[in-house]
């Protein structure tokens, strides 16, 4: 059978479909479900509770925070802007 043959089955299909009707539906949503989240981190809102109540990446909030010039919960542990952390056994 050559490529140009193939047809999905019945529940290949329906599955297929029902991905491309779900994928399509967050694409739309995600603009605005960007701009609920701007609002939302302006009012107080963690990284971690979107993400969690979205199931997208922290990372995605943490983007959009930054765009926005909202003020962080707390600093940031790994990157450029991170605070060294003392080392093991000592106290601050």
């Amino acid at each position: 059978m050559s490529k140009s043959d193939y047809t999905p089955d019945d529940r290949e299909a329906k599955t297929f479909a029902r991905f491309k009707r779900h994928y399509e539906a967050h694409k739309a949503l995600l603009p605005e479900v960007k701009e609920m989240a701007a609002h939302a981190l302006k009012q107080g809102a963690t990284t971690g509770q979107l993400a969690k109540w979205t199931g997208l990446t922290d990372e995605l909030f943490r983007r959009i925070a930054r765009a926005e010039g909202v003020e962080r919960h707390r600093p940031p542990t790994v990157g450029r802007d991170a605070t060294p952390a003392p080392p093991a056994g000592e106290s601050e």
